[in-house]
């Protein structure tokens, strides 16, 4: 298996800063996007707090796991049995920043209220292992098509899931800003979670929704097939979102997995036997 990616964030011609935040964990194969809300520069530190609790926290239960060190693993929250010990770390990990910003703003009166979404996904080979927080996405495209693997936890979501409205008026709704779910706003929060087999030729888009608001699924699926480099794919979508107005921060991220084939495997076995 080999990964290659491309990251960008940009805070777009409407803002004045950049609440985004991302990280790359290569070692440990995760990959997270946050978009942070709150008043001053408080999504900023909200999201910036998301990304290093949840990376920190997922690296250290990683690395105690292989040394044999503790065998009992700490777990935020209730350990979910329908998945593997890794989906639950990073799970866990994603409740503990969220218990962190939450603290964080209870404590300064410039950071009351504030919060942020967030998605991420970790690789192991023969999975992917999903988890995320608000209306940030994540998305594979597989065999020329693109499916949204994540659902929006807002209140157009939940309205378009009771049969309220089509999912084409919950593009245009009044109120499809509104979270039902974010990290820091409450004092615990329940993390979605699934894992999804992993196949040849599979590109995961993790993006804030500063991207979805302004380029299509089909854009998305589209640029992808064209450009199939992880940061070429990230440079164009980010310069689409801007030429479609850029009314908020775009952040993103761009995954391939390849899996090594028969004949490569062959050639290296024959270049080491030589």
């Amino acid at each position: 298996m080999t990964i290659e990616f491309g990251a960008k964030s940009d805070q777009g011609r409407v803002r004045t800063n950049n609440e985004d935040s991302f990280a790359v964990y290569e070692k440990h194969g995760l990959f997270i996007v946050a978009d942070g809300m709150g008043g001053h520069n408080s999504g900023e530190v909200a999201s910036k707090m998301a990304v290093d609790i949840v990376g920190r926290n997922f690296g250290s239960l990683k690395e105690r796991k292989e040394a044999n060190e503790d065998k009992t693993q700490i777990i935020y929250g209730q350990s979910n049995p329908a998945v593997s010990e890794p989906a639950n770390q990073l799970s866990s990990s994603i409740k503990l920043a969220n218990q962190a910003i939450f603290e964080a703003s209870q404590a300064y009166p410039q950071n009351q209220g504030m919060g942020t979404t967030l998605v991420s996904v970790l690789t192991n080979g023969a999975s992917h292992i999903i988890a995320w927080v608000g209306d940030s996405r994540i998305y594979l495209v597989r065999h020329g098509q693109i499916q949204q693997l994540s659902s929006d936890h807002s209140l157009v979501q939940e309205q378009v899931a009771k049969g309220l409205i089509t999912a084409d008026q919950a593009e245009t709704s009044q109120f499809k800003n509104i979270l039902t779910r974010a990290l820091g706003t409450s004092e615990s929060v329940e993390v979605d979670v699934a894992e999804v087999p992993a196949f040849d030729d599979d590109y995961l888009l993790l993006c804030s929704d500063g991207l979805t608001r302004m380029v299509t699924d089909q854009q998305l699926q589209e640029t992808v097939l064209a450009l199939k480099k992880p940061q070429d794919i990230c440079d164009k979508l980010v310069a689409m979102a801007n030429e479609a107005g850029g009314r908020d921060n775009v952040t993103l991220i761009i995954i391939h997995h390849k899996v090594e084939s028969l004949w490569d495997k062959f050639m290296k076995a024959v270049g080491k036997a030589g």
